[in-house]
This record gives C-alpha cells, structure tokens and sequence, in this order.
C-alpha cells in the first residue's frame, strides 16, 4: 500500500507546469466533490455545513498575530468573508491536490490508486486536527467540543471523501485524455 508514493523516478523531481495544472484540477475537483457530499450529508443528516467565513476570519487575523478565534463570541461572519472562505476553501484544497502529486509523482494520475488517495485524505485531517480546530477554540482533535469522537469522525470522514475525490478526479482526468 505505501508502494504507491512516489516511485523512485520521481523522486526529488521539480514539477512541470502540466504536473502543476494537474494537481490544482485534482484538488479543485476533490473540493467540490468533498462540497457535494456536505449537502448531501446535510440534506440526510440535517448536520450543518461548515461555515467557510470562520476559516476567512482566522486567516485574516494572522498577519496582525491573532491566531485564534471564538466563534460563539466574535459577531456575525460578513459577507465578504464567507465568501472569501468559500474561495480559500477551494484554494488550500488545490494546493493539497498540488502536494498530493509532489508526494506520489506526477505517473499517478494516469495510474491511479484509491489507498494512496484515501491515505493522503486520512493524512490531510491532521490540518483541522492541528491547527484549526483547536484556533477555533475546539482544542486538539475537537477535544473542547461537545462531542469530540463524533466531531473527530466528521472531520475523518469528510477528508476521505476528499481523498475519494482525488482519485475520481484521475478517473475524469484519464477519460478526458482518452
């Protein structure tokens, strides 16, 4: 399964403009279908959406120094800033589509396989586990929330459904070359 990162052609190998243009389709791709499966989920579940305007006003705050936030006590989210969230959202998801190919190598996308995807969608929780939910006053892992093992396997599952993406992308990506 770990046979699928990067083979040793690839290895330290800077990336091309096409490889670039692949990996921002990738994680542009796997971003809207990660969306997709949030209403979805919403639309079953009735489990809200994430607000991508907190992330905005996280990000915003950084370059004063303020690296964290209280959601419950910081007003009403602005206009602007959901959707400037909305496209940070779609810009940091291009930019894991961008790294995803760094560590498995630009041959992935015309042989694709779903372990290597869903562990770097796996992987790839470990930003909100980190950084941003505890910024957002939910602690390490969502320890701080209400429900933590729950808020841990939304966040689990919302990244595998990322990672998902990411490969069904390489499948649109083969047929549209095809």
């Amino acid at each position: 399964m770990l046979g699928d990162f990067r083979s040793r052609s690839d290895r330290g190998v800077a990336m091309s403009a096409p490889v670039l243009a692949q990996g921002l389709v990738l994680g542009l791709g796997a971003s809207l279908i990660m969306d997709i499966w949030a209403v979805l989920r919403q639309r079953i579940t009735g489990a809200p959406m994430l607000d991508y305007g907190w992330l905005m006003r996280w990000a915003a705050g950084l370059p004063a120094g303020r690296f964290s936030l209280s959601p419950g006590r910081e007003g009403p989210l602005l206009t602007w800033e959901r959707v400037l969230g909305w496209g940070l959202h779609y810009v940091i998801g291009m930019g894991y589509g961008v790294g995803f190919l760094w560590i498995v190598g630009a041959g992935w996308v015309l042989s694709p396989s779903l372990a290597s995807a869903l562990i770097f969608g796996v992987a790839s929780s470990l930003a909100p586990f980190l950084i941003l939910q505890p910024a957002m006053g939910r602690g390490l892992f969502a320890s701080a929330t209400p429900k933590p093992w729950h808020a841990r396997f939304q966040t689990l599952l919302n990244h595998l459904v990322f990672g998902a993406g990411l490969y069904v992308m390489a499948l649109v990506w083969i047929w549209a070359e095809g």
